[in-house]
């Protein structure tokens, strides 16, 4: 059941309209204003690799990267070896995807390498989250692990993106799913998606909970914003 969830998520992925069956889209918006920032500073010449990018566009400079085709895929390769020389780019965005790969400190050792000295690494991580193959799903981070595996770089800025109230939301959602699911993986995922849809307005409270200068704590996700020096 688990390889039959992961191909409908492969198959809604590739479809720009559909993917978003996959689950609910969390707000994060100090992580969105982070790299929103970041390539406005940089600007359109600059060389930026988006790992991981699904079917989102960034910029029409940015270099997507992806494990498998979909409609916005510029190269498909592994994370763990980048087909780039050293010092290609300006800056690497990487978003929910180092939770998916079997050996991140590899995956932050290849962006390190292919980052021009003085460019920028933007790296976003689950905390309490749900279980979510996409297909593999192995790990989580605190605030101060994301820090930690991203020690090479120097520290801009690191906090939570998706706020307690996402972690809370998320985990429900499953938790009613499980419960209503009759034994089925696959209508314990629909129930959850019906459910988090139905309650989504709850989310709002993040708002003000994102705030917090503790929000980390309880947080969803985290991201880490640094330089290579």
């Amino acid at each position: 059941m688990p390889d039959l969830i992961s191909r409908i998520k492969r198959k809604l992925r590739q479809n720009p309209f559909l993917s978003y069956l996959i689950g609910c889209p969390y707000p994060a918006p100090r992580w969105n204003r982070c790299v929103k920032q970041l390539l406005r500073q940089l600007g359109p010449d600059a060389n930026i690799l988006d790992l991981g990018a699904g079917n989102r566009r960034r910029a029409p400079n940015v270099i997507n990267l992806e494990i498998e085709a979909t409609p916005e895929v510029d190269i498909i390769a592994d994370g763990h070896l980048l087909p780039f020389k050293d010092n290609t780019f300006d800056a690497v965005i990487s978003e929910a995807v180092l939770e998916h790969v079997h050996s991140p400190n590899r995956v932050v050792s290849e962006i390190y390498r292919v980052l021009k000295p003085g460019g920028y690494i933007c790296v976003a991580v689950p905390f309490l989250q749900g279980y979510h193959a996409s297909p593999h799903d192995y790990q989580r981070w605190t605030l101060p692990g994301i820090v930690q595996l991203c020690a090479a770089f120097s520290e801009i800025e690191s906090r939570a993106c998706a706020g307690p109230t996402t972690a809370l939301h998320w985990i429900f959602r499953e938790y009613v799913g499980l419960i209503c699911s009759f034994g089925s993986l696959l209508v314990a995922k629909a129930i959850s998606l019906l459910v988090g849809w139905l309650t989504f307005p709850l989310l709002l409270l993040d708002a003000v909970l994102s705030q917090h200068k503790d929000a980390h704590i309880l947080a969803s996700a985290v991201y880490f914003f640094g330089k290579k020096e």
